[in-house]
């Protein structure tokens, strides 16, 4: 069963966050803290979701959030953490989700330059040493895919530098890390965008989901860097398979894996399962228009996204359901045209 109804568990809050709501939006500027295991909350600034993960290790935030909710999400991550920030992890790049780099990872600080930090002092003062105050040293480590960090510098306009850049990127499959927990940072190709990665935390059993699941409307697909409706269903494929489970036996009413999608309510796999059988139902009519020679025209009228609308439709905003059939024919049409190149060059 869908986890929304655990919307009444709303942290209660004080000045800067937004009071318990039953799913409206937050006021600009404020955060609802939503409790999603004993160490993880979700926080929602201006609807984006970001999960904050406390313990002994000190605090590891995924995503942060947009530019004008920093200042407001840093306090919501002060009230609620045991420790010292020390890891950032951008699930993308776009600006919602890396919006509030500078601040947030100036405000914290790197283990790695903190213990370097102390065996420096130890060599220097003979054992004798103490340690950097909060924020001392280079701040939070942002980890990211390379591609993150290429975009957030070379896209037109861009505008991110300093501490709002990742400093720990990765090109291989999966990039891992301990706090407190074993941590999974899961690329997940050509989906929403070439960049996007998913964040499993293993003991706790939560998913992290970013830009590829977004339960409040049809997935977004970034054609101009690198989505694809196939990649976007071998994501959330992905996820159901290997990373998202349904705890046996049933009965015993364990749930499964929380699943944090980057806007919406709290999720689980049944919601992951309906929401990647929608996408393929459009993707899977829009194929078949496609290989019976129907024109983009003859498409658009004939409403592949029918008996979606409702649920994940808008016709307004900055992704409309005409975006989204439009961006599944654009990527099936590109996939056929290069499936029918390389059988050309191997004639």
């Amino acid at each position: 069963m869908a986890l929304a109804l655990l919307a009444a568990a709303w942290l209660p809050v004080e000045a800067a966050y937004a009071q318990p709501h039953d799913g409206a939006a937050a006021a600009s500027g404020q955060v609802s803290v939503l409790p999603v295991t004993d160490h993880i909350d979700m926080l929602t600034v201006d609807d984006v979701n970001v999960a904050v993960q406390t313990g002994e290790d000190g605090t590891v935030l995924v995503d942060a959030g947009p530019a004008a909710g920093a200042s407001a999400l840093l306090a919501a991550v002060r009230r609620i953490a045991s420790g010292s920030l020390h890891y950032i992890i951008d699930t993308g790049a776009d600006a919602e989700l890396v919006g509030g780099n500078a601040a947030l990872a100036s405000a914290g600080h790197s283990v790695a330059a903190e213990d370097f930090f102390v065996a420096a002092q130890g060599r220097q003062l003979n054992g004798v040493f103490s340690l950097p105050g909060a924020g001392g040293g280079t701040g939070a480590p942002v980890i990211a895919r390379q591609s993150v960090l290429t975009r957030l510098v070379t896209d037109p306009g861009a505008s991110y530098a300093g501490a709002a850049l990742p400093t720990d990127t990765f090109t291989r499959p999966e990039f891992n890390l301990y706090s407190s927990e074993p941590i999974a940072v899961v690329w997940l190709p050509n989906a929403h965008s070439d960049s996007d990665t998913v964040v499993r935390f293993e003991r706790s059993d939560v998913v992290v989901a970013g830009e590829v699941f977004d339960p409040t409307r049809f997935p977004v697909i970034d054609l101009a860097h690198g989505g694809s409706i196939r990649g976007e269903i071998d994501a959330l494929n992905r996820l159901i398979n290997t990373l998202v489970f349904a705890h046996t036996p049933v009965l015993t009413g364990a749930g499964s894996t929380k699943v944090i999608p980057v806007h919406g309510p709290l999720s689980d796999i049944d919601d992951l399962v309906s929401y990647r059988d929608m996408v393929d139902t459009v993707r899977a009519r829009v194929q078949y228009y496609i290989e019976h020679g129907r024109s983009y025209r003859d498409i658009v009228a004939a409403d592949p996204a029918q008996g979606f609308h409702t649920r994940y439709g808008s016709d307004s905003g900055d992704w409309t359901t005409a975006n989204f059939v439009e961006a599944v024919y654009k990527s099936l049409m590109a996939s056929r045209q290069g499936h029918r190149g390389q059988r050309e060059t191997r004639q």
